[in-house]
């Protein structure tokens, strides 16, 4: 994960762009991450319409696949995660939605820092790096997309991803 950081903060110029369907990707990331969420009683979904983008097909992988397993390892059983394509006239829009414990709003800001997690003493028993939504900044940052969150305790969290659309 810090080499794949590393790398994004050097801007990924050497990576291939190529026009993405986000609904397809989204989809696919609904399909490989379906059984980890069945096996902690989570449902994934995916819904919208397809938008296209001109993006680095692994590092929109990367963001979706982060947003989802955040999405799952931060639920309770019987929640559920939803992804959503959309567009305007000037963007594509992927949102990924859950039911889970959320985030404190006085946290809400720093997540997205690389190691910032919100219940430190919880760390060793959910797992991953603490780099997962500084991930998911920089590389939305490298295709030039803005990233959102809302989130409200004991109810769910939000994170929309605003990409140009081209």
């Amino acid at each position: 994960d810090i080499i794949r950081l590393s790398r994004l903060d050097e801007g990924a110029d050497d990576m291939p762009r190529e026009q993405i369907d986000l609904l397809q990707y989204a989809q696919a990331a609904v399909s490989r991450l379906e059984s980890y969420a069945a096996g902690r009683h989570i449902t994934l979904s995916c819904s919208g319409s397809h938008a296209m983008i001109t993006g680095i097909p692994r590092l929109i992988s990367e963001i979706m696949d982060n947003l989802c397993d955040n999405g799952i390892k931060y639920n309770t059983a019987g929640g559920s995660v939803s992804l959503s394509v959309s567009q305007t006239d000037h963007e594509a829009l992927l949102q990924v939605c859950d039911t889970g414990i959320g985030i404190p709003k006085e946290h809400q800001s720093r997540v997205f820092e690389r190691f910032y997690r919100v219940d430190k003493s919880h760390s060793k028993e959910i797992g991953g790096t603490g780099l997962g939504l500084s991930i998911v900044k920089h590389a939305a940052m490298v295709h030039g997309a803005n990233v959102e969150l809302s989130s409200v305790p004991g109810r769910g969290t939000t994170v929309t991803v605003r990409f140009p659309k081209g």
